[in-house]
């Protein structure tokens, strides 16, 4: 995976003087179980590696690595240290390694610490939550797959990953499954940015209430690009006063309630999102949750036959106060209501816009997903989604949730507007030329060149222009030209190269889209 960077802050720390006489000469600390000359008497040389993450964690500090060889570490890693601005501490598991974390009752413990990344773990069968993150700023996880977190039964659920009383955090490109309560819990944050994750299965089992992410009194944070499917609860929610967030580029299908759920949470810009089929209303807005903004979403077949609230898209009476709607497309292929604003719903969008004068911009239609029901939600030739977004529309990003760049199908009318007419609504731009070619081989490849790129919404991004064309020996071959990762004053590189849809993984960054994780799983992407 990427590497990633970003500013981090000094906390003055205490360390056993002897031990960083010994461990100090190397910009690498080495943990080895498996090595028989491991010590955790240092000195963490490849030599002489620690064998255990919690000793090297113990005297780290700032600007050191600390690389972690394959095994099974029955750990809870508590840094004692911090890193710095320039310098962070970061916890990795070394090339090709598959390290396992868990079996105590937090697989990383992050308490008042500053400038630290963990990348590249399985946390997995922790008691309490996976990786636990509090009272910290400036810190970064990513590429993780935490899992198994706490047990279904009253009093022993955990999440996947809680940040809670955090300041400045990456939390990008995880997979968290299968956990016995929230997936992503932000509680108390600010300044998190929750990016092309996926969250899935996770559940309490005897009460509905694990959503995929979830936010409560987090405010001023953006969650883009990631995939929440089949969790017990909500895809995605906010609540408790956790406002003026962004979510955008979202994937949100078959989980237990919303898509996308705010409740009592004020100014939401809900932009470019993907809803499929959730139990109840698609994307929803209640309670004290005033001045929302959808625009460019797609929300399909969701609340149909539901237990609870219907349609599409839903405002409460108590939430319709400085909320617009606009640019969406919603459609059902069954079930009687489209949307509901306020008390009534309504099952067209063509009532919904007479009665409100709300979505005049809307499309009711089939948006024509690849394959809905497996997750593939993106685009067809022909769907009524392309070129047809407000490219002006607060938080619109420049790219999509596999990175790929806004661009114009020539096959296509364009219907939008703003500085960009040819932005497609959703969380995925139709990729014209995205297609190989079909060779007797049957096996594509990829050749990529990079060139830096910037966004408007600080969200890292790459561009993929992809033609098909055939090689002397007959595979097909995309050639992709790819914007690389840029950082924004606030933020940092990570968005991950992407494939065309049904492009063939391999090891190597170049497998870490949505997509491809999906198709052949977390460890292709390492």
């Amino acid at each position: 995976m990427k590497n990633l960077t970003l500013g981090l802050l000094l906390v003055a720390v205490c360390a056993s003087p002897v031990f960083l006489i010994a461990a100090s000469g190397g910009t690498t600390l080495y943990v080895d179980q498996g090595d028989p000359n491991c010590t955790d008497a240092g000195p963490g040389s490849p030599g002489q590696p620690f064998c255990t993450i919690g000793t090297a964690g113990a005297f780290a500090v700032a600007g050191q690595t600390v690389e972690v060889a394959s095994g099974t570490y029955p750990e809870n890693v508590t840094p004692a240290n911090s890193g710095t601005a320039g310098d962070p501490i970061v916890f990795t598991t070394a090339p090709g390694a598959s390290v396992t974390v868990g079996g105590q009752f937090h697989g990383f413990t992050l308490s008042g610490r500053s400038g630290i990344t963990v990348q590249g773990f399985t946390v997995t069968g922790t008691i309490g939550d996976g990786i636990l993150v509090s009272n910290s700023s400036d810190i970064i996880l990513t590429d993780n797959h935490v899992s198994d977190s706490g047990q279904p039964i009253s009093g022993q659920t955990a999440k996947g990953i809680r940040l809670s009383a955090v300041t400045t955090a990456l939390v990008a490109r995880n997979t968290i499954d299968h956990n016995t309560d929230y997936g992503i819990y932000l509680v108390n944050s600010t300044g998190i940015q929750v990016l092309d994750n996926e969250s899935s299965f996770n559940a309490r089992g005897f009460q509905r209430a694990a959503s995929g992410i979830r936010s409560f009194a987090s405010s001023v944070n953006t969650l883009a690009g990631n995939v929440c499917h089949d969790n017990e609860d909500s895809g995605i929610e906010f609540s408790g006063g956790a406002d003026d967030n962004l979510i955008v580029n979202n994937v949100s299908y078959h989980n237990g309630d919303h898509g996308i759920d705010v409740l009592n949470s004020t100014g939401q810009r809900i932009v470019a999102n993907s809803v499929y089929r959730n139990v109840t209303a698609g994307i929803n807005v209640e309670g004290t949750s005033s001045g929302a903004t959808l625009a460019n979403n797609i929300s399909v077949d969701n609340g149909i036959a539901s237990p609870r609230t219907t349609g599409n898209l839903r405002v409460d009476s108590n939430s319709i106060t400085g909320t617009s709607l606009d640019y969406d497309l919603v459609f059902l292929h069954q079930g009687t209501t489209m949307v509901v604003w306020g008390t009534t719903g309504y099952g067209s969008l063509a009532a919904f816009v007479a009665a409100t004068g709300q979505e005049r911009n809307g499309l009711e239609a089939d948006p024509d997903w690849v394959a809905p029901d497996a997750g593939d939600l993106h685009l067809l030739a022909g769907s009524p989604a392309i070129d047809s977004a407000d490219s002006a529309a607060s938080g619109q990003p420049d790219s999509d949730a596999d990175g790929n760049p806004r661009v114009d199908d020539p096959a296509t009318p364009d219907t939008g507007v703003g500085p960009r007419t040819y932005d497609d609504r959703g969380a995925y731009e139709f990729q014209p030329d995205a297609v190989p070619t079909t060779t007797t081989t049957g096996v594509p490849t990829t050749t990529t060149t990079t060139e830096p790129s910037t966004t408007t919404t600080g969200v890292p991004t790459t561009t993929t222009t992809t033609g098909p064309s055939t090689t002397t020996t007959g595979a097909p071959t995309t050639t992709s030209t790819t914007r690389a990762p840029t950082t924004s004053t606030t933020t940092t590189t990570l968005r991950p190269p992407c494939l065309p849809s049904g492009a063939q993984c391999s090891t190597g960054p170049d497998c870490c889209s949505q997509t491809c994780r999906k198709k052949h799983g977390q460890q292709a992407c390492k």
